[in-house]
């Protein structure tokens, strides 16, 4: 590990540490605004540090019932002890579905293992499609930070590279530019894709329904459009139920990107006939979790969402970024996660690399104390180091003095004439050349006490020292045990005997208490912030609006469900009923026209659960235009009165999409750029 190197280069780069500073400021100030519009963030926090604690107490049941629910809905589940096994499990997918190239979603858990790597050695070439990933693709690179990968590079680096790989030579440094030269490269490979691969933000036990968060609509398109679909997670993403998702909605995007909702949440059980890949393959990872999560201190780290808050608030992080921590997990909780995930072998110096100022505990989501995780790392890290350690030594030697009452008066003695440590020797003179060393008194208490009371103050004797080290020991699974049962095993482990229950509080607010018109304000004024339009008709004039709005856009082939009601159909525009049509059918279409779920206010969101009038997902995914007819009643204020809403629909194993606006990024230099992969243009009818 180098991490003084590291940050040595980074604190010398003058473009990089402004890049920092622009980006973090940002993205800090963009999540405080969000989250003070919520009355009830900390009850939420609260709420999701119990759910993530809850889950790791229950973990081997909900494993368990996660592999079954998933099984039951026609997905296959794989078990990993280690990155190797778990690189070798996607590699034997992707030879089987005989594919030369697969399409990626960001995930950090494949980073992690190296997948990419293994993949290409297997005569795979795994493409990133998320715009950052792919500019740290393109450029031979390493993340930087776990929401932006590329933050610390701007437009016109961006722009150098992709003129040189992408031979673009006329390509100039505008946002939109750059974000349209990234959507013309991977467009053909979307539509082509035979496989795909993500990572998970959550998985619901009860259910066996897995999420992605994302922006650009890349995630969407590689969970979409494959045949063959590999999630590689984390064990320790797991939630018990449905309903607990009624508080990650709202954690999540807030912490992470800084909006209400990131444009596009993704919801998938198993396989679904004539929507989405007819194969689906769940990898679950453990890669050092079932290690972490036996050190009862440094397991709270498993609560992690990946929000990335952190770093965005820390002043190491904000100036020297994520490559000097040498991880695909940067900044505070990168330095307690790391050390655990290695066994601190390869990350000794992370948990030193902080100022302990608690600013990442404020801000965390879900509550993890990173500080007080940081310092028991750090005495993990002490205990082992070797005896003839300067530090040790001198630590060794103040604890015999103070461990013993005559010791210590004549350390105090000795003090006092002449002040001794007022002239070290070197190295030690080293230390005191940057640091105040305090004149001793003149009387310590305990001679004033005999001056004063004529008897000396009684105390416990001290208890003898231990140098027991801290931590739990690595687990070894049994000889010949399968990968399922080694995982298992090591988690009950890990967790020890009589694990106990977590209450989870509910003190967030559930119900709504606005009237119904309010509501539907509050709808129309968040959408539009979203860069989306939204018009209001009466339902007798949906169709004639839907046609003004085509012609506005020159739509002229329209996309739309079976099944979509007649008055809705705009005249003169040619109507194409989607029975099944291919990725390059869907993407000759000018737009799409569906209904949706239902619509929540607060967050300016429409949901799409591939119920009546709306169709497959790819059919508001491909086309460049979506057209989303919402009805008033269908329009709820909450998150948590839409997550129970959406219940009946999870249970039968239907998709759901939550969109907040056109596809977009921010991935250069933090500029908003709508179109990324989805539809650039969101217009929603609101009718009533």
């Amino acid at each position: 590990m180098s991490f003084p190197k590291a940050a040595h280069v980074t604190l010398q780069d003058a473009q990089l540490r402004r890049n920092l500073a622009k980006a973090t400021g940002t993205i800090r100030s963009k999540r405080e605004a969000v989250v003070s519009e919520l009355p009830d963030w900390q009850e939420l926090r609260a709420a999701g540090s119990a759910l993530k604690d809850a889950a790791l107490a229950d973990l081997p049941a909900l494993l368990a019932t996660l592999e079954e629910r998933v099984s039951a809905a026609g997905g296959h589940v794989h078990w990993a002890r280690d990155g190797a096994e778990a690189n070798r499990i996607v590699c034997d997918v992707a030879g089987s579905a005989g594919v030369d190239e697969v399409v990626k979603v960001k995930s950090i858990a494949t980073d992690e293992i190296k997948l990419n790597e293994a993949l290409a050695d297997a005569g795979v070439r795994a493409v990133e499609t998320d715009l950052a990933e792919l500019i740290i693709q393109l450029g031979d690179d390493v993340q930087s930070h776990i929401l932006v990968p590329a933050i610390h590079k701007n437009r016109a680096e961006i722009r150098e590279l992709f003129a040189r790989e992408l031979d673009l030579p006329d390509l100039t440094d505008e946002p939109e530019a750059l974000a349209e030269a990234a959507r013309v490269h991977l467009r053909r490979k979307f539509l082509d894709a035979r496989m795909g691969v993500s990572g998970a933000n959550f998985a619901v036990a009860e259910t066996g329904t897995v999420c992605v968060f994302e922006s650009e609509g890349n995630g969407r398109m590689c969970t979409t459009l494959p045949e063959v679909l590999v999630t590689v997670m984390g064990i320790e993403k797991l939630v018990p139920s449905w309903r607990d998702m009624e508080v990650f909605l709202q954690l999540l995007p807030r912490s992470s990107t800084g909006e209400r909702m990131n444009p596009y949440t993704s919801f998938w059980t198993g396989v679904r006939e004539g929507d989405g890949p007819r194969e689906f393959h769940l990898v679950l990872l453990d890669n050092g979790r079932t290690d972490v999560l036996a050190d009862e201190v440094g397991r709270q780290a498993l609560r992690c969402i990946r929000c990335s808050a952190c770093l965005n608030v820390c002043p190491v992080y904000s100036r020297v970024g994520g490559h000097a921590y040498e991880s695909v997990y940067p900044g505070p909780i990168g330095a307690i996660l790391t050390p655990q995930l290695h066994r601190l072998e390869e990350a000794r110096s992370l948990p030193f690399a902080s100022s302990l100022c608690g600013a990442c505990y404020e801000v965390c989501p879900v509550k993890i104390d990173i500080p007080r995780v940081l310092v028991h790392l750090r005495g993990r890290v002490v205990e082992t180091d070797p005896a003839w350690k300067p530090e040790k030594l001198a630590m060794r030697a103040l604890y015999a003095a103070f461990a013993s009452r005559p010791r210590y008066e004549q350390a105090q003695r000795l003090a006092r004439r002449g002040s001794p440590l007022a002239k070290l020797p070197w190295p030690l003179s080293g230390w005191k050349s940057t640091r105040d060393l305090p004149v001793p008194a003149r009387e310590t208490f305990r001679e004033w006490w005999v001056r004063e009371r004529g008897d000396q103050p009684r105390r416990p004797a001290a208890a003898p020292f231990d140098p027991a080290p801290i931590g739990p020991e690595p687990m070894e699974d049994a000889d010949g045990a399968d990968a399922r049962t080694a995982v298992l095993d090591r988690v009950r482990a890990a967790l020890g005997t009589g694990a106990a229950a977590v209450a989870v509080p509910r003190g967030y607010r559930r119900r709504s208490e606005r009237r119904p018109g309010e509501a539907l304000e509050l709808f129309a004024e968040r959408v539009a912030e979203y860069r989306a339009t939204v018009h209001r008709t009466a339902g007798r004039e949906v169709g004639r609006l839907v046609a003004e709005l085509c012609s506005e856009r020159g739509a002229r082939r329209l996309g739309v469900p079976s099944g979509l009601p007649a008055e809705w159909r705009p005249a003169g525009t040619e109507i194409v009923e989607d029975d099944g049509l291919g990725p390059h059918d869907l993407d000759a279409l000018d737009g799409a026209l569906t209904g949706c779920a239902l619509a929540i206010a607060e967050t300016g969101v429409i949901v799409l659960d591939g119920g009546h009038a709306q169709g497959r997902r790819a059919l508001t995914l491909v086309p460049d235009l979506h057209l989303c007819v919402v009805r008033a009643e269908q329009v709820v204020e909450l998150v948590p009165e839409a997550v129970e809403r959406l219940e009946p629909a999870i249970r039968a194993g239907r998709p759901l999409t939550f969109v907040a606006g056109p596809s977009a990024t921010s991935d250069i230099e933090l500029n908003r750029v709508e179109g990324v992969h989805g539809p650039r243009t969101l217009r929603v009818v609101l009718v009533g």
